[in-house]
């Protein structure tokens, strides 16, 4: 997989939502990620060539493609349908499309640390008593999608480099993010006939327009954001926040 495309995706302002709530809405907030990962991955695009591998990470997820696609609408269908899904609960979700490889590195390890693994899984090692935990996988699709995420403004935003935008349909809205050369894609507004595809299939309900703007109006109201992450919501098509 050296071209693939890979969603980055995670919970906007997790350590703030853990912090201010305990945990609870948070990790609320993951696992309710978690879900959508899953349900797209096993209703919706379980086969080869369009499978979908997926690995968390912190507060988020990887979802890689397994193979390059010339278009990119499966990849932001895919990311705006989980961030509709994930604001219907008042919690925000932030995500990048990137594109490069990734391959498993476990052969590249200690061996003294893979002999201990527990019960032959490789990503679980114990430390006598305790456990390490090892991330399987590395590679530029990791490196390129968080990369772009570490770049971009704050604020609960899909965000792919600019070259991309010629490898999408015309229903998948998007601006320009000023000062950068990346786009941000309106999910909020975003619609077609592949979202209405894994809607139906994963039975991810999500709310319409209408209503996903009053709840990010409503979350701004509530938790008052940084003036970046406030303006960023103009790249979903939302005034007058």
């Amino acid at each position: 997989m050296d071209d693939s495309w890979a969603i980055y995706i995670d919970i906007e302002g997790f350590s703030a939502l853990y912090t201010k709530m305990k945990g609870d809405a948070a990790i609320w907030g993951l696992r309710k990620l978690m879900i959508a990962v899953h349900r797209i991955g096993k209703y919706v695009f379980p086969e080869p060539p369009e499978r979908l591998f997926a690995y968390q990470t912190g507060d988020g997820f990887l979802i890689v493609s397994d193979f390059h696609e010339s278009n990119l609408d499966r990849a932001a269908s895919i990311a705006v349908v989980i961030m509709k899904f994930i604001t219907s609960f008042g919690i925000f979700a932030r995500a990048t499309i990137a594109e490069g490889g990734i391959a498993g590195i476990t052969g590249c390890y200690a061996k003294e640390v893979l002999n201990d693994s527990c019960d032959g899984d490789t990503s679980v090692v114990s430390m006598g008593r305790g456990l390490m935990t090892i991330f399987p996988v590395m590679g530029t699709a990791l490196i390129n999608s968080i990369g772009l995420d570490k770049r971009a403004p704050k604020g609960p935003m899909l965000i792919l480099p600019a070259t991309f935008r010629e490898r999408l349909s015309s229903n998948i809205l998007s601006h320009n993010i000023e000062d950068t050369s990346n786009i941000a894609i309106d999910w909020i507004h975003t619609d077609g006939d592949l979202i209405n595809e894994i809607k139906t299939k994963d039975k991810l309900q999500f709310p319409s327009p209408n209503n996903l703007e009053s709840l990010l109006k409503n979350y701004i109201a509530k938790h008052n954001p940084p003036v970046e992450w406030i303006c960023s919501c103009y790249y979903m098509g939302v005034d007058n926040t």
